[in-house]
């Protein structure tokens, strides 16, 4: 009798603690993706895109690999969403140093890129899609750009 009381406790507890993380999104800041995500692959993007702006000179290679790494550490479920993240907090005209965005230079060109940052070419690392692509970032329509 003692143990039919523990098991439906157990079951209760188990749906609630199932219902309560059905309704959290894991990949939101603050939980599995850190809250200012990808600094790095911020600064691949500008560069691939605007150029070498100022400050010290670090080789494109080089901060592609630092991107990687800091890609790789966020786990494959969460991968395309914290590129969507890291690309919504950037300025919609992200020029390199300042200077005036081109058309090559532009948000929605790095948030193009952005998309294409797992992929082989790139650093080859799984996604919520079980291979190594996303989605076009934009495509839910919820962006524009300025």
């Amino acid at each position: 009798m003692a143990s039919s009381s523990i098991c439906a406790l157990l079951l209760s507890a188990a749906v609630l603690l199932s219902a309560a993380s059905a309704s959290t999104n894991w990949c939101e800041p603050g939980l599995v993706i850190p809250l200012d995500p990808l600094q790095s692959c911020r600064t691949y993007l500008i560069r691939r895109t605007c150029g070498p702006g100022r400050g010290p000179f670090v080789p494109l290679p080089e901060i592609r690999e630092k991107c990687c790494r800091d890609l790789e550490a966020i786990v494959p479920y969460c991968r395309c969403g914290a590129l969507r993240i890291m690309v919504d907090a950037m300025p919609p005209a992200a020029g390199a140093g300042g200077m005036a965005a081109s058309p090559s230079c532009s948000w929605t060109t790095q948030l193009d890129l952005a998309a294409t940052l797992v992929s082989e070419a790139e650093c080859n690392l799984m996604t919520i899609h079980g291979r190594p692509f996303c989605y076009a970032l934009g495509a839910e329509g919820t962006t524009s750009d300025d």
